[in-house]
């Protein structure tokens, strides 16, 4: 999506809204110059290049769709009559992303659009940081384990062991993580045999 506007072969999915609904936020969104497609209880074509779902809280019956494409990373947009606090809640258990309230006037629907795909942009950042912090403290398990067995094996400090690691890391062009690992898979046989 370039700024605001989607591209002809993009297409933002309406999900179980009834027919009256579908009308609004097609007219909205076609002077906005957004396709839309619509899909009823799961049903319906999913291979459109979407950008953006709609997906009617009063009337969803859309599970699998609505799990495909929070996996992938879709803006999710969950449409109510009312702005109640379980309606919220029910938005955030779907993974919506912003919420938009009837009754529907292009410049909502804009803003919400915007305000989804802003928000499921920085979520997808958040969510791939975690998953780098998450797959470091991973790995410092096994730098401890390499550093203890080179401490045992070798008769050297701590410190001492870590900087074999790194100089081996450095002169060798690999991750520390890398030769940590080799440091675990060549001693593991040792310590079957002893």
């Amino acid at each position: 999506m370039r700024g605001a506007m989607a591209t002809p072969t993009q297409t933002l999915l309406l999900v179980d809204c009834d027919p009256r609904t579908e009308a609004m936020l097609g007219k909205s969104l076609h002077r906005l110059g957004i396709a839309t497609a619509t899909l009823q209880r799961d049903q319906g074509n999913t291979s459109l290049n979407v950008i953006a779902l709609i997906v009617e809280l009063d009337q969803f019956e859309s599970p699998d769709l609505l799990a495909r494409a929070h996996a992938v990373g879709l803006p999710i947009i969950a449409l109510s009559h009312h702005e109640t606090l379980s309606q919220i809640q029910c938005a955030i258990r779907m993974g919506a992303t912003a919420m938009l309230n009837k009754p529907i006037t292009q410049s909502s629907v804009y803003t919400t659009l915007m305000m989804a795909q802003g928000l499921r942009n920085r979520l997808t950042v958040l969510e791939n940081t975690n998953e780098d912090l998450n797959a470091k403290l991973q790995a410092r398990h096994l730098i401890a384990k390499a550093v203890a067995r080179l401490m045992l094996d070798c008769t050297i400090d701590e410190h001492e062991a870590f900087e074999r690691i790194r100089t081996l890391s450095m002169s060798l062009n690999q991750s520390i993580e890398s030769i940590c690992q080799d440091i675990e898979c060549h001693t593991q046989p040792m310590r079957r045999r002893s």
